[in-house]
């Protein structure tokens, strides 16, 4: 699917199917106004997670990557009150922004997140998440990974985000360039989930790619 296609085909679904509110707005246009819109899911992918959440009714979702906390608020929208979700973000700016989001919203009590390093958080927290939802730098997505399919529960989900690498994963030039640490840490992610027997994966075609696994045993 071109980049053209893509933006058709979310535009339709974001008009019928996705629409925000206004805590999600407010998100969507400070990403805008400092340049960072497009790093964020797209409120499709955003609606998908939250559909996900539906579905799996996690008690516990652990997040890598927050940025200024969209896909956040669109999961936590999702989760019942007793719920909750841990973002972890490593740059303070990013992290601000998305305390002060997750503050604003509806869904604040819900909402737990941490500044710092995820390879060196994730092995502290001492959790059994429901659902990881991974969507940070790329080399590290190799570690968030293991780490993700050791302590999810039986039943729970694994989702990876960009995990067509802008392109590099099929072996096209989208004209984002990337690191062979990046591209050998994608290609694990990719392969130890499709590859791995006691989890059922599948990648979604979208524009940037997505993949899920579920665990079995």
């Amino acid at each position: 699917m071109s980049r053209e296609e893509s933006t058709k085909t979310e535009d339709y679904i974001i008009e019928h199917f996705a629409k925000e509110d206004a805590d999600l707005v407010r998100v969507r246009e400070r990403l805008l106004a400092d340049n960072k819109f497009g790093v964020n899911v797209s409120a499709a992918e955003g609606k998908f997670l939250q559909f996900l959440v539906g579905v799996v009714s996690p008690k516990l979702v652990v997040e890598v990557g927050t940025l200024y906390g969209y896909s956040t608020l669109w999961m936590a929208k999702a989760l019942s009150n007793e719920s909750r979700i841990i973002s972890i973000e490593h740059n303070k700016e990013h992290y601000e922004r998305a305390r002060e989001h997750a503050a604003a919203s509806n869904v604040a009590h819900k909402i737990d997140i941490r500044h710092g390093d995820a390879r060196a958080l994730l092995p502290t927290l001492g959790v059994t998440p429901d659902m990881v939802f991974i969507d940070a730098d790329k080399p590290g997505y190799r570690h968030y990974l293991d780490w993700a399919m050791q302590t999810v529960r039986i039943g729970g989900v694994i989702i990876g985000d960009n995990t067509f690498l802008f392109g590099h994963m099929l072996g096209e030039d989208r004209g984002q360039k990337t690191s062979p640490a990046a591209i050998e840490s994608m290609r694990y992610f990719n392969m130890t989930l499709a590859m791995a027997p006691n989890f059922r994966a599948i990648m979604l075609p979208t524009y940037e790619g997505m993949t899920l696994a579920q665990r079995l045993s």
